[in-house]
């Protein structure tokens, strides 16, 4: 049986607020698994897992080039 998670396990997972979990669901980026008859969306650990994996890894790139970006100009006398 897949682990499903609420907005608010997905947020701690993400590092955000449980709002921007939502949000992500609304804008497509985290599709909901289930939605109770309540109304709460409820998502798979791995599609959160893999959404945090690829922010993390955005997060790393944007570093990386900031700091090459550093590096060109600085200057050594």
């Amino acid at each position: 049986m897949e682990k499903l998670l609420t907005a608010a396990d997905a947020a701690r997972i993400l590092g955000v607020v449980p709002a921007r979990v939502r949000q992500l669901a609304n804008e497509g980026q985290l599709p909901p698994a289930a939605t109770t008859v309540g109304g709460t969306r409820l998502f798979r650990l791995e599609d959160v897992q893999q959404l945090a994996d690829a922010r993390e890894a955005k997060r790393n790139q944007a570093q990386r080039t900031k700091a090459a970006r550093g590096a060109k100009g600085e200057t050594h006398e």
